[in-house]
């Protein structure tokens, strides 16, 4: 998503659920449901903690996979809060 560079939070806008806006850069990125799902939460400042239980029970899955899909997500992103 990011090209290597870090991407704050504060400057990630969600528009209609597919798209990240940076309005630092300026780029558009195309995310998926999940990738917004994290990333709101994360702007919320949600616990990694809570993040982890709400998005296992939102995908039905085990907490060790959501934890392993958000830490695969935000190392993609180089995610800084």
């Amino acid at each position: 998503m990011n090209g290597g560079n870090a991407v704050h939070l504060s400057n990630l806008k969600i528009v209609n659920g597919c798209l990240a806006f940076d309005v630092c850069s300026g780029k558009f990125h195309r995310i998926n449901e999940s990738a917004a799902f994290v990333i709101s939460k994360l702007k919320r400042q949600t616990p990694l903690g809570a993040l982890i239980t709400s998005y296992s029970q939102r995908y039905e899955i085990t907490p060790a996979i959501a934890a392993r899909d958000i830490e695969l997500f935000l190392n993609e992103i180089s995610v800084v809060r």
